[in-house]
């Protein structure tokens, strides 16, 4: 064989070599953490764009205008809770402030009737933070009733636009600001946010009948921005509610209100050391959600979901210049991830084929200050 052809084949021999190489480089898969780096990227780009500066300008333009202190009343909710018969508070009621003399963030509790009565008497109680810009109430109401009585309860009857404007008026009784709850969208499918809840007995669970006993209406928590937040990256519609911590609960019959629950609704103020020119880029919020999500046990987003909202921050308790209400903290536009491992095909579990539930996480979009990190 010639020089020529010796130098012939090492070169075929090489590219060969090359193609081969780039054939199984391109034929690898990408680690499972880019993997998920990537879908976090590719969820996150179309709500922030390149960086989360824009949107930070717009959430700190919301100006809080209710407060549940402000409008929690006791003269006008007792009577309405517990009619004529009044109710007995708990001792520790008299004061909102520890031995210490800082804030209590405990329950007052008031009572009508025993609780742990079994003969069937009635029982109502209602608890409210003793701090009430904390934003913590919890009412319920049981009627009299028959010990081993055998019959079938009574059917709830009104519809879920009745059971939503129930929940709406006592909400704000206690003095949830109806300012800060979303209204359904015009031609919404399902505006109310209302189930049914129903029972059936022995002979009827065989059957498959069903008695509907109650309503139970969620009320999320959002404040609205008039010249909107962003358009949804799905549908192009514009989003003009940002969600914020706290929510209510209420379990409602024929017969009015019977329990209802409210958590979080804590007085709003957005955080005024907050500075807009620390807020994240894309590259810092998609390594930090991928860093996390990865260190949770996240090895696939089946399906991601982000939301803009407001995270409840605390300051430092050696804050020289405090929050007005230093127990209902401050508020921080933040980022809201909602993955699940699944996807959106259905998915049959058993021992066998276990399914890992998804997580629901917090982000702040603006960095905290050296100063702010011990505190936040």
């Amino acid at each position: 064989m010639t020089t020529t052809s010796t130098l012939r084949v090492a070169a075929s021999a090489v590219a060969a070599a090359l193609l081969l190489g780039t054939t199984l480089a391109q034929a690898q898969p990408r680690p499972p953490k880019d993997e998920l780096r990537a879908a976090v990227n590719a969820a996150l780009q179309p709500v922030i764009g390149d960086n989360s500066r824009e949107i930070v300008n717009r959430v700190m333009t919301i100006k809080p205008d209710g407060a549940i202190s402000r409008n929690f009343n006791l003269q006008k909710i007792v009577p309405a809770t517990f009619g004529r018969a009044g109710a007995v508070s708990a001792p520790d009621c008299r004061s909102n402030t520890t031995s210490a003399g800082e804030p209590d963030r405990g329950q007052c509790i008031l009572e009508a009737g025993k609780r742990d009565d079994i003969g069937g008497s009635a029982y109502t109680m209602l608890s409210f933070s003793k701090n009430i810009g904390q934003g913590n109430v919890k009412f319920i109401r049981r009627a009299a009733f028959v010990p081993g009585g055998t019959s079938d309860p009574k059917p709830v009857r009104m519809t879920d636009e009745e059971a939503y404007k129930r929940a709406l008026d006592f909400a704000e009784l206690l003095g949830v600001p109806r300012s800060e709850i979303p209204q359904p969208p015009p031609g919404a499918k399902n505006p109310y946010p209302v189930r049914t809840l129903a029972v059936a007995s022995e002979a009827e669970r065989r059957t498959g009948v069903r008695i509907p006993i109650q309503k139970v209406v969620q009320l999320p928590r959002a404040f609205v921005l008039p010249a909107g937040l962003m358009r949804n990256p799905l549908n192009g519609q514009p989003l003009t509610h940002v969600i914020a911590p706290g929510s209510a609960t209420f379990a409602i019959d024929d017969a009015g209100v019977q329990v209802a629950r409210i958590d979080g609704w804590a007085d709003a103020q957005m955080d005024p050391k907050l500075n807009p020119a620390l807020s994240k880029s894309l590259k810092t919020l998609t390594d930090e959600i991928t860093d996390d999500l990865w260190n949770e046990g996240v090895r696939k987003a089946g399906r991601l979901t982000i939301l803009i909202g407001l995270r409840q921050a605390y300051p430092h308790p050696d804050d020289p210049n405090p929050p007005l209400c230093p127990v209902c903290g401050v508020l921080r536009p933040s980022l809201k991830v909602l993955v699940s491992q699944v996807g959106p095909e259905r998915v049959i579990t058993s021992q066998q084929n276990f399914v890992a539930p998804g997580l629901v996480r917090e982000y702040d979009l603006v960095d905290a200050t050296e100063a702010e990190r011990p505190a936040r």
